[in-house]
């Protein structure tokens, strides 16, 4: 009994559990020692259990200083991404600030391109009515042959009409013709000018007077013939008047087929005359 007693005791040599915890630490590596003495195999040394606990825990402390390492190289980073997330918030905001001034001055420049363009629209009107008023003397003809005018001057042409048109008015000679011409082809092919139809004949009346004289009389007569082609009489005006006015030429067409009598006053409006 007192043999197996001792044979107890010496296989139950290693440190209790108790005990490992109280130690010191500087303990622990003599207790882990003594503990892996007791588990190895024969024939292994103290010695090299040792050295291999050693190296076990210097390639730990390794692994621990390159994770601080790590550790330390994030910390930087994060310190770094704050610095730029702090930055780009101060560029964030100059940015809305500008943007606010920006649409602040888009809606500035929007109430000044608006009222530009009334100014605009108001000196195109105003420049219209201008150049149609210095026109208001003007009158052209329509449907005068082109062989006509080689024989003679186009003011002599213009004459002889007028002479067919009032064949009745005394003071017809009065009639002062400022100046009288062809107007100029615009249309071309092939560099080469291609009339349709005769050209008009622009005549400038010295008075204003005169003129309406003469354009009244040709609307009342409706048809109105010299040497055996068909003159028409309207007034001079801009190409936007004009294309305003062309507008109606088929509503025109149609008060003359039903004999309705109508009147195209200035720029472009149609007024139905009473009977």
């Amino acid at each position: 009994v007192e043999v197996m007693e001792q044979n107890r005791q010496k296989h139950t040599s290693s440190p209790k559990i108790d005990q490992m915890l109280s130690s010191q630490p500087h303990d622990y590596e003599a207790n882990a020692v003594q503990a892996s003495t007791s588990m190895e195999k024969p024939g292994e040394t103290d010695s090299s259990v040792i050295n291999e606990i050693r190296n076990m825990k210097r390639e730990l402390q390794d692994k621990i200083q390159l994770v601080g390492t790590d550790v330390t190289t994030i910390k930087m980073n994060l310190d770094s991404l704050k610095t730029d997330v702090a930055y780009l918030g101060n560029r964030i905001g100059e940015t809305e600030n500008r943007v606010s001034q920006l649409e602040d001055e888009n809606v500035q420049l929007a109430q000044v391109t608006s009222e530009l363009k009334n100014k605009v629209a108001q000196l195109e009107a105003r420049m219209q009515y201008q150049e149609n008023y210095s026109r208001r003397n003007n009158l052209r003809i329509k449907g005068v042959p082109e062989h006509i005018d080689k024989e003679k001057s186009v003011t002599e042409c213009v004459k002889d009409i007028l002479r067919t048109l009032l064949p009745n008015e005394e003071d017809l000679n009065q009639i002062v013709i400022k100046r009288a011409h062809r107007i100029p082809t615009a249309l071309k092919k092939d560099r080469q000018l291609i009339p349709f139809g005769p050209r008009h004949i622009l005549v400038r009346f010295l008075r204003f007077s005169e003129r309406e004289k003469i354009r009244l009389r040709a609307r009342d007569l409706g048809t109105f013939n010299w040497i055996g082609n068909k003159d028409d009489f309207f007034p001079d005006f801009t190409k936007e008047v004009q294309d305003k006015r062309n507008k109606f030429t088929e509503v025109r067409r149609m008060c003359r087929a039903k004999e309705l009598k109508y009147t195209l006053q200035y720029p472009a409006a149609l007024k139905k005359l009473k009977r």
